[in-house]
């Protein structure tokens, strides 16, 4: 089994640190805290070939926020340029990089540095308001056009970015019947999923034909016979290809979901021959060959296809309550089979970290879930303190700025002339995806590095 090595512990909170943000422009990781402080720290590349990726980590700033109450959760945009921040004071701060110009929402304007870089100064804009209780999740689509948040008064809420420093409210999502613990985004597609107190995983789409959102999907864990039910669900992650959902909760156990093509002859099949075509009012929208409409929900299922168990095994996830996972690519390459990296952390105060396998080609469909083996493992990672998240390093200054280029309505391809800087950005940051960071209760965030 290989080895998570420590490689800083970041102290400065004042009360329990919840969350950790890494900018994907540019070398920053953020915290929060019940102190209702966002810390920032910046980071260098280590001078070790052998241990290429984040070292060395200082605080460049502290935003004390206006916040008058815990700061539960914070995102970074796509772009690294705005940094929100969900509070149990029921907003959603608003930062966005400035420079003596002001709001700067792109590189090169102002004189600001890159999105998301340490030199530049954040400034907070009007929060955004309308949550009736306490704010526990903040995320970014992954085009950095929509942002999501949740609370405790049983919604979701969808937002629309139409500027640095400008929302509008695309849809107020009232499904669950109890606190909403968490939101998250699909990688590549506009589908949002969020996890609950009732026990249940909510999936969110825009109908192609209106634009309005609906739930399309509500998933419930299994229980076994003569066991009691799974409980909350606390933390959900996509993987990085988009075909699998992870969740974890009160029953100590990291649940894996996969999303599977509904096999309708009045659906999936015959969408392929359907066309666009203007219906009553002028909307227009994908059909089949028979007149049914085809979106999201009607395209695709989700079924449960594995589960990795609380308990003391090697190979079993957590004691107590699972807090946090996160999925991301890294580990084994994709033409090997690698799914990615699954790190997750809870109340027994471990950190695991999974390496996720494709299923063997020859699997039969009740078992063609993702495989699983653990990599590494921490115990007692906070000392006797809770885990409260855990978060891969996702620094990527190419993919930003792609991003922030589709944004404007620029070229989606990379420019000519900063190729070749990219391509020295990569090799400089060779390693980064083996590091991530922890959030915990003793107010601390520790940067960890798995090594084989």
């Amino acid at each position: 089994m290989g080895h998570i090595h420590e490689v800083q512990t970041l102290a400065g909170h004042t009360d329990r640190a919840w969350h950790v943000a890494w900018n994907p422009a540019h070398p920053t990781l953020a915290s929060c805290s019940t102190d209702k402080s966002v810390r920032l720290y910046s980071y260098s590349p280590s001078p070790s070939p052998s241990a290429a990726g984040p070292s060395n980590f200082h605080l460049s700033s502290t935003i004390p926020t206006s916040h008058s109450r815990t700061v539960r959760s914070l995102a970074f945009s796509p772009t690294g340029a705005t940094l929100t921040t969900a509070s149990f004071d029921s907003t959603v701060g608003i930062w966005c990089q400035t420079s003596e110009a002001g709001l700067d929402d792109g590189p090169g304007r102002g004189g600001g540095g890159a999105p998301g870089s340490s030199d530049a100064q954040w400034e907070a804009v009007d929060p955004l308001e309308g949550h009736e209780s306490e704010c526990k999740s903040v995320a970014w689509s992954a085009d950095g056009r929509l942002l999501a948040s949740c609370s405790r008064d049983k919604s979701v809420w969808v937002w629309e970015a139409v500027g640095p420093a400008d929302f509008e409210c695309l849809a107020v999502l009232m499904e669950h019947s109890q606190d909403v613990k968490c939101v998250t985004w699909h990688p590549t597609d506009e589908l949002l999923a969020s996890a609950s107190y009732d026990d249940t995983i909510k999936l969110y789409a825009a109908d192609p034909f209106d634009d309005e959102w609906t739930c399309i999907h509500t998933l419930v864990p299994s229980s076994s016979p003569g066991t009691p039910p799974p409980g909350t669900v606390w933390t959900l992650s996509f993987s990085p290809c988009g075909r699998y959902l992870a969740s974890g909760g009160d029953d100590c156990s990291i649940r894996l979901w996969e999303r599977v093509p509904r096999d309708s002859p009045t659906t999936l099949r015959d969408a392929e021959a359907g066309e666009a075509r203007p219906q009553e009012g002028g909307r227009m929208g994908p059909w089949s060959a028979q007149g049914v409409r085809i979106g999201m929900g009607e395209r695709y299922t989700w079924e449960e296809r594995g589960v990795i168990c609380g308990g003391e095994g090697e190979g079993d996830a957590h004691e107590r309550t699972v807090y946090a996972v996160d999925w991301q690519k890294g580990g084994l390459a994709e033409e090997e089979g690698g799914l990615g990296r699954i790190v997750s952390g809870g109340g027994d105060g471990r950190i695991n970290v999974f390496q996720m396998t494709a299923p063997p080609a020859d699997a039969p469909p009740a078992a063609a879930g993702p495989q699983w083996r653990l990599v590494a493992r921490v115990e007692d990672a906070h000392g006797v303190s809770d885990v409260n998240h855990v978060a891969w390093c996702v620094l990527d200054p190419a993919k930003a700025a792609a991003t922030l280029r589709a944004l404007e309505g620029g070229e989606d391809e990379e420019e000519e002339e900063g190729g070749e800087e990219h391509r020295e950005d990569g090799e400089r940051w060779k390693g980064a995806r083996d590091c991530f960071a922890s959030a915990g209760d003793d107010g601390l965030v520790k940067v960890w590095r798995v090594e084989p």
